[in-house]
């Protein structure tokens, strides 16, 4: 038997809950990048005189993508708001595979700290000593890449599900609600012409009870001229 496949999430507003899911994941994403991208990520001590010092380096010089990251979780949000279906698919896994790209260069920053970020500037008699990487700006920066990962998953898979900004929703599967008629007769009116229907006449196509009456509030033929002629 071949296994069944995920159902959309239940419940009228859970897609559009969905999608506010989404969008916070992405601002958060793109905070945390950016705090890491303000945060130390390579270190180095150098022996020298008077006394030693040490060097550092931003995760802005260790790794110069990680503000394009952040700029780019802020543009999805745009592009989910702004599109559907396939255009919201595409942004998901552009999402999804930058932020594997930012898991994959933090733990690369664990292990192998970029000692080129460094600032050179070794004077005479200095002794430099092996850079070594600061764990937390790596560490939020893996943190950055796994908001950005599930959020470009879950846009990516329930695409067609999510709601359009600006559009009615209905739930997927369930009968459209039905329209209830505005209580201005002007606006009535004019939302019956929009529609192409004729507005002196019910849903059901029988005259409007107002016209009936207008069409009826005559005297019947001959009762008119009957009284006329008694007088």
């Amino acid at each position: 038997m071949s296994a069944a496949a995920p159902e959309p999430p239940a419940g009228g507003h859970a897609p559009a809950r969905l999608l506010g899911l989404v969008v916070v994941l992405l601002v958060l994403a793109a905070a945390v990048l950016w705090g890491s991208s303000r945060a130390t990520w390579v270190s180095q001590v150098i022996d020298g005189l008077p006394a030693p010092r040490t060097n550092t380096a931003e995760g802005a010089r260790a790794e110069p993508i990680l503000v394009p990251w952040a700029l780019l979780c802020l543009a999805a949000v745009g592009g989910l708001l702004a599109t559907s279906g396939w255009g919201r698919r595409v942004v998901g896994t552009l999402v999804a595979v930058a932020g594997l790209w930012a898991v994959l260069r933090g733990v690369v920053g664990l292990v192998v700290p970029a000692a080129t970020a460094l600032p050179v500037g070794v004077r005479p008699g200095d002794r430099p000593l092996p850079s070594e990487a600061v764990p937390a700006g790596p560490i939020v920066g893996v943190v950055g890449g796994l908001l950005m990962l599930a959020a470009g998953l879950l846009a990516a898979r329930w695409a067609a599900v999510l709601p359009r900004m600006g559009a009615r929703y209905d739930a997927p599967g369930g009968p459209a609600a039905p329209r209830v008629p505005p209580a201005d007769p002007d606006r009535a009116l004019w939302e019956a012409l929009d529609d192409g229907r004729d507005p002196t006449r019910d849903p059901s196509g029988e005259p409007a009870p107002d016209t009936a009456r207008r069409q009826g509030s005559g005297p019947p033929d001959g009762v008119g001229s009957t009284e006329g002629a008694a007088g």
